[in-house]
Parts: structure tokens; sequence; C-alpha cells
């Protein structure tokens, strides 16, 4: 029987919101870059900036919703695994924390992009190259954030399978699917 908190809800509310708030962050930067063009990919973004800016503010709700759900996911499963709820809390801890950064890479690009007082001697082709430089990095790092959403997630899959709580087909599927995406991100 899950923990007699507002934990459990708390778990079923965040899942979605968290999912939900993460597709609009990304479906916010999947209309505007281009990847690896940052010929296309500069002007997209300076004519809807506030898009971008969008797709950055529901990027930061994500994190939060998620760091709130981490909390939430152990204090449910601590009864079944107490250290492995630990783990798989602080593996998408570093997942957020990581994810969080990477909100620096497209406020970065986007000030550069602005082309503040201090850029002013940059022509525009060396500001497009220098906020692609922004822009990639922060794909490369939002993999790394992946990696450890990809193993946090197959450690609470794990829990979940233990516990009983939901189906076992779902806790099976979830073990498999994180194990497959930290896999493949790490290939």
């Amino acid at each position: 029987e899950p923990a007699q908190t507002p934990a459990p809800k708390l778990v079923g509310f965040l899942y979605p919101v968290t999912k939900a708030t993460a597709i609009i962050a990304f479906s916010a930067r999947v209309k505007l870059m281009v990847p690896p063009d940052a010929v296309q990919t500069a002007p997209n973004i300076e004519a809807a900036e506030g898009l971008f800016r969008t797709g950055i503010a529901f990027e930061l709700i994500t994190v939060v919703g998620v760091i709130i759900l981490l909390w939430a996911l152990y204090v449910v499963l601590k009864t079944i695994n107490k250290d492995l709820a630990l783990l798989g809390a602080f593996l998408r801890l570093a997942e957020n924390f990581v994810l969080a950064y990477i909100t620096v890479q497209e406020l970065a690009a986007l000030a550069v992009l602005k082309s503040t007082a201090s850029l002013q001697g940059f022509g525009t082709p060396q500001l497009q190259g220098l906020s692609d430089i922004f822009l990639r990095a922060y794909g490369d790092t939002f993999n790394i954030g992946f990696l450890f959403l990809g193993l946090g997630s197959a450690v609470f899959s794990y829990l979940w399978w233990k516990s009983r709580y939901i189906p076992r087909v779902l806790a099976a599927w979830g073990i498999f699917a994180a194990s497959a995406s930290a896999a493949a991100i790490n290939s």
C-alpha cells in the first residue's frame, strides 16, 4: 500500500503534467531549430523570440515539476527499497540539474543573436555561428541529461515492479523503455 500522504496523488498528477510541459517546450524549439543550419536557425529564433522564450519557460516549469515529482516518488517507493529510491531520485535530480543548465545555453544563444553591445565587432555570420555553438552544446548536454533520465527511470520502474502498486506490465515496459533509451543515448 502506498504511503498515506499526498505523495501518491502528486505522482499521478505530475507524471502527465511534466510530460505535457516537456512536449510543449520541445515543440517550441523544434519549430525554430534547423540543425545543423545556423544560417536558418538564427533568423527563425530572432523572428519568433517569444516562442523561443516560451519554450525556455516551459522547460523550467518541467524541471521544477520533475523535482517535486522526485520527492513524491521517493516518499511512495522508499518503503520498497530506500536505497534504490534514493539512487533513482539522485539520478533524476542530476538529469534535472543538467536540463536546467541547458536553458543557460539557450539564453546565451539568444543573447548572441540579439547582439549585445559587447558583440558589436562581430558580423552576422559570426554571430549566427557563435549562436550555433551554444545550441549544439545545448543538444549535447541534453543527451547527457537524458542518460540520467533513462538510468533514474529504470530504477524507479524496477521499484514499481517490486511494489506491485501499478500493473507489472507497465513497470516492465518502464524498465525496458528507460534502459533502451539510456543505452541509445550512451552509444
